[in-house]
């Protein structure tokens, strides 16, 4: 993607938080962008604020389920004919011990921070493929590098998106793509005020780096961690 004013770019949990600050960031860049959620209502306030900035699409769909995963994927395709950019931000959290944390909360947390990383790459890779260039950036956190009492779970599927990126990245090396993880510490979403209060880094200080690792010059190499502290 050596010219932002001519990529695509799709980014999951794009109504709000870091989602909708990249959103904004690649929008300014000059590309095309589609954001997709979960959320109709969500997704409506984040199209009127995001078109006034350019060519921006939505789409409803829950990554962690991996026919809509798949659809949602194909929703971008026809509305722009390519995907130069995937961004997997979308995810979920809970704190307190482990013991206590009911079994579903479980399962939330892994269908959304692990399996939608693992469909949405999977239902874009291969057109990136075949174009023969792309770039994927996995939205990881620095619970992915370290372990943090109260956040086991969370933690165990942010080590899983590091893993996952270092050993992708090696696997498509040579055909093109590039794919980089970002592990940010205490960032102020609606997510980090639901689980440890609002404060953080602004999603904008993320949504930059994020816009430069999908550039020609990345800061880090291939299958590489960002960690990005205020």
């Amino acid at each position: 993607m050596d010219d932002l004013r001519q990529g695509v770019v799709l980014i999951t949990g794009g109504s709000r938080g870091i989602g909708l600050a990249c959103a904004e960031a690649f929008l300014r860049g000059g590309a095309r962008v589609a954001i997709s959620a979960r959320e109709k209502h969500a997704l409506g306030k984040a199209e009127e604020r995001l078109s006034a900035l350019g060519d921006v699409a939505i789409v409803e769909s829950d990554v962690g389920e991996r026919a809509a995963a798949g659809s949602g994927v194909e929703q971008v395709l026809r509305r722009f004919g390519r995907i130069d950019v995937l961004v997997n931000n979308a995810g979920q959290a809970w704190v307190g011990y482990f013991a206590n944390q009911p079994w579903d909360r479980i399962d939330t947390l892994v269908n959304t921070n692990v399996k939608g990383v693992l469909y949405m790459t999977r239902a874009t890779l291969p057109y990136m493929l075949a174009q023969g260039s792309g770039a994927i950036i996995n939205i990881a956190s620095g619970a992915g590098k370290s372990g943090f009492p109260g956040f086991a779970v969370y933690c165990a599927t942010k080590f899983a998106v590091v893993g996952f990126t270092e050993s992708l990245a090696a696997e498509v090396a040579d055909r093109g793509v590039r794919v980089h993880s970002v592990c940010p510490g205490a960032v102020a979403t609606d997510m980090q005020a639901q689980i440890g209060g609002g404060r953080g880094m602004p999603p904008e200080q993320v949504a930059t780096q994020v816009v430069n690792l999908s550039g020609p010059h990345p800061p880090i190499a291939a299958g590489q961690c960002l960690e990005i502290y205020s």
